[in-house]
């Protein structure tokens, strides 16, 4: 009987090895996947109980913008969600003409989701605008598309970290070659905000 127990353990704990060599594998598989690179991936948000790992959207701490394209008085601005100590910029996004794109983002079908922080500094005497988060692609028929995935509101004027936002769903025709360059423009979506934007991240391993 002991001999039998111990040979159980034995297979549980090969198991239990061959699952996690299987994730790591998947991991290593879908960062080479169509012709997706992506930074350094890490628990970004393990202090606010997600335990996904995500990397840094370009750009994405605002401490250079390079490759974002911002109109209608979007700029960044001195003030971070504090997320570490380094984190000492965001971006404003001050009235509804404000619209800020990111770069192009290369994702698989193992990226689903992104997250961010958000503040609305009020407008107006206001508090209960919306911040729209618009996904950009290329459709099955070539022609560029952008549909609306989130509209994003907050109930006090600190910064709040947004829940994961999924929009893989929205790529499935175009991610048939294997991977697709997206990107995402956020703006308010009514005068009843004064945004600042930071730390956007995406999830690349599907991991939740």
């Amino acid at each position: 009987m002991k001999q039998t127990l111990r040979h159980l353990k034995l297979v549980s704990f090969a198991v239990a090895l061959f699952v996690a060599a299987g994730v790591a594998a998947t991991a290593a598989s879908a960062a080479s996947t169509g012709s997706c690179s992506w930074p350094s991936i890490f628990q970004a948000f393990a202090s606010w109980s997600d335990s996904s790992w995500y990397f840094l959207a370009p750009g994405g701490d605002f401490r250079d913008t390079s490759g974002w394209s911002l109109s209608g008085g979007a700029g960044v601005t001195s003030g971070g969600a504090g997320y570490n100590a380094t984190d000492t910029n965001s971006l404003a996004l001050p009235t509804t003409s404000s619209a800020a794109t990111t770069p192009a983002i290369c994702v698989t079908s193992q990226a689903p989701v992104l997250r961010m922080f958000i503040k609305n500094n009020g407008n107006l005497g206001h508090t209960d605008g919306q911040l729209a988060i618009y996904l950009n692609f290329t459709g099955a028929d070539g022609k560029p598309q952008q549909v609306k995935i989130a509209g994003l509101t907050v109930k006090s004027t600190g910064w709040t970290l947004t829940p994961p936002i999924s929009f893989i769903q929205y790529i499935s025709t175009p991610l048939q070659s294997g991977f697709a360059n997206i990107s995402f423009t956020i703006k308010p979506n009514d005068n009843h905000g004064n945004w600042q934007i930071d730390q956007l991240y995406v999830d690349p391993y599907l991991s939740r």
